[in-house]
C-alpha cells in the first residue's frame, strides 16, 4: 500500500512564490534559482547575486508558491515578436525606455497595439 500512495504523489512545479504583507498588498518572485535568507529581521528572497525582495518578517503574513504569473502578463515562447510592433518597452522598474535604445540583456514588458508580453533578451 505504501508503494502506491508514494508513486501517486510527485513533486509539483512551482513558478512564483508570492508573499503577503500586513497591510494586503503582495509580492511576487520567481521561484526559479530562488534562494532564502534571514537577516537582521527580514526575508531576503535573491536569485543569484540579485536580490529580489527584502521583507520584513513582522509584516509578513502569508508565503504561498504560484504556477499562475500574478501580473496577467503572457510570456512568449517563440520570438515572434518584432520591434516593428512595439508602442511602448519598459524596464522591470516600470520605467519606459526611450524608442531605438538597444536593450541590454533582461527582462522587458512589452506593449503592443494587441497584446503585453513579458521578453526576456539573452
Amino acid at each position: 500500500m505504501l508503494a502506491i500512495l508514494t508513486t501517486g504523489m510527485r513533486a509539483a512545479q512551482y513558478d512564483y512564490l508570492v508573499f503577503t504583507l500586513t497591510d494586503g498588498t503582495t509580492k511576487t518572485v520567481a521561484a526559479s534559482n530562488l534562494t532564502i535568507s534571514f537577516s537582521d529581521g527580514n526575508l531576503i528572497a535573491a536569485s543569484g547575486s540579485e536580490t529580489l525582495a527584502t521583507l520584513s518578517l513582522a509584516q509578513l503574513t502569508q508565503m504561498e508558491f504560484s504556477t499562475d504569473d500574478p501580473t496577467g502578463i503572457t510570456t512568449l515562447s517563440t520570438n515572434t515578436l518584432t520591434t516593428d510592433e512595439a508602442t511602448a518597452i519598459y524596464d522591470m522598474n516600470g520605467r519606459q525606455i526611450p524608442t531605438g535604445t538597444s536593450l541590454k540583456n533582461g527582462m522587458y514588458i512589452v506593449k503592443t497595439k494587441s497584446r503585453t508580453v513579458k521578453v526576456y533578451i539573452r
